[in-house]
């Protein structure tokens, strides 16, 4: 439980501003002042946004000053007395007088410049300036003019939306930001990323809190992150005692709302609680209306509340529209309300909406549903519709439950309850898709529509397997197939669902013979199954190595998609055909479907696919050598959580990967790259566990730990049947396999590279012929078929692998320059010789001493290590020697007890 305050995890929306900011702090070039203002309304994530550059900064070297004024009892010079005095510099005071003031005032400059002088670059944060006393501000003043050639930032930080600020203040920093020339003025971030600070912020906690919770703290919070943390704090709290998951305004808002509107009059009062039951947006006409009073008189309560700075008007051609002058106080006055009383409003609210052209739906559905309405169920459902027409499934979501909840007609229920599945889905809680399915397809059955019950017991089957449920999906999708119901129609879409269920496992064949059969049903089915079928057609002929026929189905089954507006058809198309014109070395025709699919999936809302298409471009970027975009795109769906385990472990493997590759090991991710490797294994999902044993074999083996790495590997390649792009886990196998591994990983990749135009896997082929040539002592084939490797993946454009080609090669010294244009720094690290981390008890030894080491103390023979390593046994006998001259050890079980075990970190 959170109970101390929430706080997202990641610095998320403000990216441009803290580039700005640190670039202010760090470039010695020089700028008009020494001095940058930030300002924004109170929760808009000024602190959060100096506390990020102060880390950011002092990470980079500088050193760092943090002072904050106080509301109350601020003494004169303070805040930034505090902010200097870690640097070393202080501020006397009493000393001040109106005599010595610029003496004073020059004097702290100068110990400034001076600090900044001898230690390098300054950061002075000085926060609440809105509460700081006229000397600080005065001061502030004169350092940020009088220091703009020293490396130095001050920052200074306050809130323009404090009510009791007085003029002088007002001026005064006024003149601070003219003097320092260079204002950050933080406006509310998007809902998009308020939700990904709420998701950050949940973490594990993220699936008790319901998604209507979750989009209710995006409103109320209103692009304010402090805002949104604080509402989640008192939902969490909630939560932990089995209560209520509506946010509630926070203590010290209600206090200061209610204080100001106890000071109305009771007519006033009451025409503000009757516009908080409308909504934080109102019109006055329909206020006039509902209150049937003198527009003189709603307008004079309305004027007397923004003078309070309760309402605001808002920019409207007629004048008619008005606005709390925040959700959270319009959820302060709507507070006044007895329960009983607000529901008796909110019916009248929504009768009189009904009537007033034109009709706002979902405002009616949202009064109608607060009144206890039976109309509720259909205006939920009208509004739910429309809301899922413009892709804003969380708005449909909230709507078809409510509507789910009130409907008594078991085909009403069944159809909110299959449409409230089909927007979960979409945004991507694929585990409450799956039980909604399950609840529509009850409804169904209950209706005496068995056709539908089934076809939503397939949809229910298939994201089972998604979530990892293999067996239980596939159980569940062969029952709808072998159904006895007679209904050919719904038994070709069961066998098409199974035979994606199979491919998608390596049952190729299978998956063929089933479609196959399929076809002889003589079904007619609709233009959506008819779609899955081409997509799934397409998917078997490419894994079946059937490039013409592929590309054939995969081209209609998109057509196909287009013309009925199936958006979840047409992604998962463009992810499995951008795969295959991948595994065909056309890397960038992948991109451009990738990128295709990513454009369609935001514009459709469709959360699954972002995912999954966000992935895919960030292997493409990172096969291009693009690194930085790699690292990106992965950044950008990892933030979303789709539920469908395989595609999360893909991406953890491959997040994994470009973390090692760019030499920022990240040690929880890679235990939970090992977790997943685990489960992987555990569920026979291959297609996963590839990638993720490819990922920490990689990383072990920069440790030095190769005996780790050839048992990870290992694991893999004995149980694999077929291997697909990036081929990480032949190189991984290749490299530091034991024989019968390497055997098994060279059948693999040979029947990846039969089809004349799959050039990549021909590269990867020709790169492990090259590595086995070596091992035979066969050096000029070795460097031949290296140079084959990497002519070929030059020719696809995959950068990183032919670097390592290149290496094969012997040509070492271009290899370097590949990864240092790519910023592959644990390559340049390995190439150039440095010394990486070490384990304890392996401080003096050389990278191929700690794997000798490792390979010893698994219990290798000189003989095996020496194929392992491709190095001759009179060499692994002198590392040997040298490993336990250097580490005081005799044998190998001294060595053993020595050497710290890797499964752990």
């Amino acid at each position: 439980m959170i109970t101390s305050g929430t706080l997202s995890r990641e610095f998320l929306g403000r990216s441009a501003e803290l580039e700005h900011l640190l670039d202010r702090a760090l470039r010695s070039r020089s700028f008009r002042s020494a001095g940058v203002v930030v300002r924004g309304h109170a929760g808009i994530g000024k602190t959060r946004l100096v506390d990020e550059l102060a880390t950011a900064a002092e990470r980079a070297g500088a050193r760092i000053g943090i002072g904050r004024a106080s509301e109350f009892a601020n003494a004169p010079y303070l805040a930034l007395a505090d902010a200097l005095r870690p640097l070393g510099v202080t501020i006397d005071a009493e000393a001040f007088s109106a005599v010595s003031k610029a003496k004073h005032f020059e004097a702290v400059a100068e110990a400034v410049a001076a600090a900044a002088r001898a230690d390098g670059p300054i950061v002075v944060v000085v926060d609440d300036l809105h509460w700081a006393d006229s000397g600080t501000i005065e001061l502030l003043r004169f350092l940020v003019t009088r220091l703009a050639s020293v490396p130095v930032l001050f920052a200074a930080v306050y809130r323009n939306d404090v009510l009791d600020v007085d003029a002088a203040r007002i001026a005064a920093l006024a003149a601070l930001e003219r003097e320092a020339g260079d204002v950050v003025v933080l406006e509310p971030l998007p809902d998009a990323v308020i939700e990904g600070i709420i998701d950050s912020a949940l973490g594990d906690e993220r699936a008790r809190v319901p998604a209507e919770t979750i989009a209710r703290l995006v409103e109320l919070s209103e692009g304010r992150p402090f805002f949104a943390e604080e509402l989640l704090r008192g939902v969490l709290e909630r939560l932990a005692r089995n209560s209520s998951a509506e946010p509630t305004v926070p203590a010290n808002i209600l206090a200061s709302v209610r204080e100001r509107f106890a000071g109305l009059s009771d007519d006033d009062r009451n025409v503000l609680l009757y516009a908080a039951v409308i909504g934080r947006r109102f019109g006055a006409r329909f206020l006039i209306a509902l209150l049937e009073m003198p527009p003189a008189t709603v307008f004079g309560a309305l004027r007397r509340a923004r003078d309070l700075q309760l309402v605001i008007e808002e920019d409207d051609e007629e004048g008619d529209r008005f606005a709390f002058r925040h959700a959270l106080t319009r959820e302060a006055v709507y507070a006044e309300l007895l329960r009983a009383e607000a529901r008796i409003l909110h019916g009248q609210v929504a009768e009189k909406l009904v009537r007033f052209e034109p009709v706002d739906i979902a405002a009616a559905a949202e009064h109608f549903w607060r009144a206890g309405n039976p109309s509720a169920a259909l205006w939920n459902e009208r509004a739910g519709a429309a809301a899922a027409s413009v892709h804003s499934y969380a708005d449909a979501i909230v709507h078809f439950e409510r509507a789910f909840k009130v409907a008594d007609d078991p085909a009403l229920r069944a159809s909110l309850a299959e449409r409230t599945a089909a927007a979960l889905y979409a945004l991507g809680e694929t585990e409450r898709s799956a039980e909604w399915y399950a609840s529509a397809a009850d409804e169904y059955e209950r209706a005496g529509e068995l056709r539908r019950t089934w076809r939503l017991r397939l949809r229910q089957a298939r994201i089972l397997v998604e979530l990892g449920h293999y067996h239980d999906g596939l159980t569940g999708a062969l029952q709808v197939a072998s159904a006895e119901d007679g209904d050919v129609d719904l038994r070709f879409e069961a066998d098409v669902m199974v035979a994606g269920l199979l491919v998608g496992t390596g049952r190729v064949d299978e998956a063929l013979e089933r479609l196959e059969r399929a076809a002889e049903l003589g079904a007619n089915p609709d233009r959506h199954v008819q779609g899955r079928y081409l997509g799934t057609l397409a998917y078997t002929h490419s894994s079946l190595r059937q490039p013409a026929q592929a590309r054939r189905y995969f081209l209609q089954a998109l057509e196909q998609a287009r013309a009925i507006g199936d958006t979840d058809l047409h992604g998962r198309t463009l992810g499995n055909y951008g795969l295959f014109e991948l595994a065909y070395g056309h890397l960038d025709t992948a991109r451009a479907i990738f990128r295709d699919g990513a454009v369609a999936a935001e514009t459709d809302n469709d959360r699954s696919n972002i995912v999954i298409l966000g992935q895919n471009l960030s292997l493409t970027a990172l096969l291009a050598g693009d690194l930085d975009e790699a690292r990106q795109w992965w950044a950008r769906a990892s933030r979303i959580e789709n539920g469908v385990a395989r595609s999360r472990r893909w991406g953890r493997a491959l997040g994994y990967r470009c973390a090692v590759l760019s030499g920022e090991p990240e040690r929880v991710l890679r235990t939970s790259v090992r977790e997943d490797l685990d489960v992987a294994m555990r569920d026979d999902d291959l297609e996963s566990a590839a990638p993720a044993a490819a990922a920490l074999a990689y990383a072990l083996a920069l440790d030095g730990d190769v005996a780790e790495a050839s048992h990870v590997i290992g694991r893999v390649v004995a149980v694999l049947d077929r291997v697909e792009p990036p081929y990480w886990i032949i190189d991984m196998a290749t490299r530091y396999g034991e024989r019968l591994v390497r055997e098994r990983a060279y059948q693999l990749i040979a029947a990846a590279a039969e089809p004349p135009e799959a050039i990549a896997a021909r590269g990867a082929l020709a790169l492990a012929e090259s590595r086995m040539a070596l091992r035979a002592r066969r050096r000029e084939d070795a460097v031949r078929l290296a140079e084959l490797a990497a002519a070929a993946f030059r020719s696809v454009g995959w950068v990183i692998d032919e670097a390592y080609a290149l290496e094969a090669a012997g040509r070492t010294a271009e290899a370097l320059a590949a990864f240092r244009r790519i910023g592959a720094h644990a390559e340049i690290k390995r190439l150039s010789g440095a010394v990486g981390t070490r384990q304890r008890g392996d401080a003096t030894l050389t990278a191929r001493e700690r794997e000798i080491a490792s390979l010893l103390a698994a219990g290798r023979t000189a003989r095996e290590i020496a194929d392992q390593l491709v190095i001759s046994e009179r060499t692994v006998e002198t590392h040997v020697a040298s490993v336990y001259r250097k580490l005081g050890v005799s044998n190998r079980r001294e060595l053993s007890s020595l050497l710290v075990p890797s499964a752990g970190s």
